[in-house]
């Protein structure tokens, strides 16, 4: 059943309004039009109750191009737009939401009594990202005589994965990250000149769009002990096939890189602030335009606007040209 908004439309002077007040907060404006989207209603990356879950702020990310995660998050907190859902200990937020989609209403002990086990799933039901800031954490408690007390919702939670739970623990143990996730990142990193941050994005995709579905089509994995995945792991990046794995990833890194590139060109040819006939280089500030047989030409700084798209730069008398016909 498709997931509908509380609210079906929205004054301007409200989005004025709300638009005005991020700018005050410091969201610059590309920013601005992809809170927006999070804001109208992105319903694909919801929940069935109109929240963002933890599980999608990758997918999210990739979606309205955010350079990380954690840009993400910080932006959505930042704009002070959102209701944001915390765990159990308020350290990591596991979810957020428009108040046209979603409103928060205080809970009553029969809405309590009345919640389904996918709703006391909601914390830990997630799909693992190596790169996401808010990593799921053990839902196992200690009592202070160190023994086990299960958690009130443990015999009613979604596990995670065979395999989840196998590279979440190798990213939260030192010990085995250096082992067997920091070579695979090396190994990225050399064979295609990419930086580390570039590398671990990689090693993000090959974890969750190949490695942990391999591993869970194996029944023979759930049986397997830690040291034992752990070799499988290492043999299988040896073999063809994990080789094949990671080049699929690298591959889709790159179509995303590729992107990221297009959408900086794209933004650099759309910014005229001086006049609609020139572009401006918003890192250098260098002004310039596009000739036929000259390619590009910079223009002076105290130079006056190009008033046409066929007027050129005359060096010699400091003044523009109309080649009109």
């Amino acid at each position: 059943m498709a997931i509908k908004a509380l609210k079906q439309t929205v004054s301007i002077s409200e989005m004025q309004k709300m638009i005005h007040q991020w700018k005050k907060r410091g969201i610059n404006d590309p920013t601005i039009t992809k809170l927006l989207d999070l804001y109208l209603g992105m319903p694909a990356y919801m929940n069935t109750q109109g929240m963002y879950p933890l599980c999608n702020f990758y997918d999210i990310r990739l979606s309205l191009r955010f350079a990380y995660t954690s840009t993400l998050i910080t932006a959505v907190t930042n704009c002070q737009s959102f209701g944001m859902v915390w765990d159990d200990t308020h350290t990591k937020i596991i979810a957020f939401y428009s108040p046209l989609w979603h409103q928060k209403k205080k809970e009553t002990p029969q809405d309590s009594a009345q919640k389904t086990p996918q709703d006391l799933a909601f914390n830990n039901n997630i799909i693992y990202n190596i790169n996401n800031i808010y990593p799921p954490e053990d839902s196992r408690k200690e009592d202070p005589d160190g023994k086990h007390t299960p958690d009130k919702a443990e015999n009613t939670k979604a596990d995670p994965s065979p395999a989840t739970e196998f590279f979440h623990r190798l990213n939260t143990t030192p010990e085995d990250k250096k082992q067997v996730l920091v070579p695979i990142i090396d190994r990225i990193a050399a064979g295609r000149n990419y930086t580390r941050p570039r590398a671990l994005q990689t090693l993000v995709i090959l974890v969750n769009r190949f490695l942990i579905p391999h591993f869970d089509s194996n029944p023979r994995f759930d049986k397997s002990t830690h040291t034992g995945r752990i070799i499988w792991l290492k043999n299988l990046m040896k073999t063809s096939r994990g080789q094949a794995m990671l080049e699929q990833a690298a591959a889709r890194m790159g179509q995303e890189v590729e992107k990221e590139l297009e959408e900086k060109r794209r933004t650099r040819r759309a910014f005229r602030p001086i006049s609609p006939a020139e572009w401006k280089a918003p890192d250098s500030g260098t002004r310039y335009y596009d000739d036929p047989i000259d390619g590009k030409v910079e223009i002076p700084g105290d130079a006056p606007p190009r008033p046409t798209e066929t007027a050129i730069w005359n060096v010699l008398s400091h003044e523009w040209i109309d080649t009109a016909p």
